[in-house]
């Protein structure tokens, strides 16, 4: 077969039979070019089709995720209505009956999280039943008992209820006549001091605050060192405020809500120490509270200098 000797510009020199036509490098290149273009297309185009059983990926059934969603949401609210249920029964119901045994107001609800998944059975079809797995369960017990819990706190609280007496506002102490009305001396270590043969007036002074009206609550105040009979004494409030209406400021942070409370020491007590006690009883809801406060008093013995020349 004949051939043809080609001088390229490249300088090359090239043979072909002269049966075929000349492929220049350019051509050749841009071919090349196309083909991993159509390569790479193709690649892509295979792993868009790829299903997601072939990623490793469950299939996505749009009906199934519908009916579970339902499903969730119906679950949700029979729990919530299911705590709301048990918040009121414990509070209208079973508290009136339980100051002696309140434990039972926390365990029977928190027991209950075991009835859930009967309830769901007992009460829903079987459309909703079928999608519930043990992960429902789990999240229907948190979601119960903080239901419960919010329930529980609102309900038990002002102005739903009141399960707490008076407190004491702001600490007590005593105060002592002046030239300028009373002076205030603060208890320290829960307790107040004077010095045997101590003249003038003294009182142990406090105040009671609570969520409703302080003053609708009974005060049995008494001295603890007398016989029963002769141990009652008199709020000593209206007698202090005459004289001066500030000289309890000191413990009244909420003046007016507060019920204010002067107890009179007697004259004449020797050295020891003697505790004086108020009892608060207040008609709460759903049950009476009670509070008893003790304030105690020392009497040191008089030390006489010695007046030696």
């Amino acid at each position: 077969m004949p051939r043809e000797k080609l001088l390229t510009t490249t300088g090359f020199i090239h043979w072909q039979a002269s049966a075929h036509l000349m492929v220049d490098i350019n051509t050749a290149m841009a071919a090349a070019a196309a083909e991993r273009r159509n390569r790479g297309t193709g690649d892509k185009e295979r792993k868009k089709n790829r299903s997601g059983a072939d990623m490793g990926i469950e299939s996505f059934d749009p009906v199934k995720h519908v009916s579970k969603e339902k499903a969730d949401t119906v679950s949700m609210w029979l729990v919530i209505s299911f705590a709301a249920t048990m918040s009121l029964l414990m509070r209208y119901v079973a508290m009136p009956n339980s100051q002696d045994n309140s434990d039972l107001l926390w365990f029977i609800p928190m027991m209950a999280i075991f009835l859930l998944p009967s309830i769901h059975r007992a009460i829903l079809p079987e459309k909703f039943v079928e999608h519930y797995t043990k992960g429902t369960w789990f999240k229907a017990s948190f979601l119960h008992i903080f239901t419960w819990l919010a329930l529980t706190f609102l309900l038990s609280n002002a102005p739903f209820a009141d399960i707490v007496a008076p407190e004491v506002d702001d600490g007590w102490g005593m105060i002592s006549s002046s030239e300028e009305g009373y002076d205030f001396t603060k208890s320290s270590d829960g307790e107040v001091t004077l010095t045997e043969g101590y003249t003038g007036s003294h009182f142990i002074v406090l105040a009671f605050s609570d969520n409703y009206d302080a003053a609708d609550a009974e005060y049995a105040i008494s001295y603890s060192w007398l016989d029963k009979n002769e141990s009652s004494a008199d709020n000593s409030w209206s007698e202090v405020e005459s004289v001066d209406a500030t000289a309890l400021d000191s413990v009244r942070t909420h003046k007016d809500i507060d019920y204010p409370v002067a107890i009179a020491i007697p004259e004449g007590l020797t050295e020891g120490s003697y505790d004086f006690v108020i009892k608060v009883t207040e008609d709460g809801d759903p049950w009476e509270n009670t509070r008893t406060v003790t304030m105690t008093l020392v009497v040191e013995e008089l030390v006489e200098e010695d007046s030696t020349e």
